[in-house]
């Protein structure tokens, strides 16, 4: 038998001994808020894990940079800048001038250089004076060889008449040959002279001197040309480190040249993922500002152990990434890009 209790109070819940009761309602948000937090909390590692599998064996992430392979221009040696003739973002072409610098102690050295270089010349000069001696025996031998043949040819018609004897005869061919010997001995000495002379301007002391001088000055002039900082390549200037006036020292950058290539991205990726690198893979691409673009593997360029400083983590060592060349699949918007843009890439 079930017996059911009908208190007065069953019935009318806000009436207390004929007087209305006002109850405040039940406050239950805070302990339901309460309660789901702890339930987050004790999920939160099972959530952890199945993200990291999820991004561990479906989706792989990588970080890179967008870039247009630009060429950074350096100062090849101290100097001062005097003029600038690119402004940033302008168009550049191939071997124009862009910077160039001033060193005055260079020229000075140059100025130096070529001074003592023509002083030296003009010490060394060669002149008919100094081959006088060997022309004068030349020309001697040569009247002597005249006034001999003339004899000779007397002495040639008079030993056909038989008014010589041959003794007498051979004595003016004796003297015939002596001075013809004597005008090739002139001759030979002289080309000995000019010879020994020529031998003189190649191994002697002022050629020596003369030498040092010119490779010398080739190498300064060549540090001058340098300082004529002219673009490798058509393209845009990024940046110019430098102003008029400024003074700068060896390997300091300059300028900072981009090619007119369409940008692209360079991607590291860890080697055990080097199988989603294949050539023509498709990947996404996400920007900074959580936008998404499409793209493919152009290929793998290398492998480094060293990541960009905009990628870089703290006290995050070197370690062995493999480098992955990602072209877009369409032109990238020219306001939603910088040169060493970080993104994220998905394979």
């Amino acid at each position: 038998m079930k017996v059911k209790f009908h208190l007065e109070k069953n019935k009318q819940p806000k009436t207390e001994n004929g007087m209305k009761v006002v109850y405040g309602n039940a406050k239950r948000g805070g302990y339901r808020i309460r309660w789901y937090s702890i339930l987050a909390l004790v999920l939160s590692p099972l959530f952890v894990m199945l993200y990291l599998f999820f991004q561990e064996y479906i989706l792989t992430i990588a970080p890179g940079i967008i870039t247009s392979n630009p060429v950074i221009l350096t100062a090849p040696q101290d100097g001062l800048v005097v003029e600038i003739n690119a402004k940033e973002g302008g168009d550049v072409f191939e071997n124009e001038n862009v910077l160039y610098l001033e060193d005055k102690v260079l020229n000075e050295d140059i100025s130096f250089l070529r001074n003592e270089l023509q002083n030296v010349v003009k010490s060394k000069v060669t002149t008919k004076d100094d081959f006088k001696p060997y022309l004068l025996a030349i020309n001697n031998a040569r009247l002597n060889l005249i006034k001999i043949t003339k004899i000779k040819e007397k002495y040639d018609g008079y030993i056909k008449e038989g008014k010589v004897s041959q003794v007498d005869y051979a004595a003016i061919i004796g003297m015939y040959s002596s001075a013809q010997n004597l005008m090739t001995n002139a001759d030979i000495e002289l080309r000995q002279a000019k010879i020994n002379e020529h031998q003189l301007n190649l191994a002697g002391g002022i050629a020596q001197v003369i030498r040092g001088l010119n490779q010398e000055l080739v190498t300064k002039l060549s540090q001058y040309n340098a300082l004529n900082i002219r673009s490798p390549l058509d393209g845009n200037i990024l940046e110019i480190n430098a102003v008029v006036g400024q003074r700068v020292k060896k390997g300091d950058d300059l300028v900072t040249v981009s090619s007119k290539l369409e940008p692209f991205v360079i991607v590291y990726l860890e080697p055990k993922y080097i199988d989603k690198a294949t050539e023509g893979a498709s990947v996404t691409i996400t920007l900074p500002n959580r936008k998404r673009l499409k793209g493919h593997v152009y290929l793998a360029i290398e492998t480094t152990s060293k990541l960009p400083a905009q990628l870089a983590k703290p006290f995050e060592g070197p370690k062995a990434l493999l480098k992955v060349k990602v072209m877009f699949n369409e032109k990238l918007e020219a306001n939603s890009w910088v040169e060493g843009m970080p993104v994220n890439v998905s394979f």
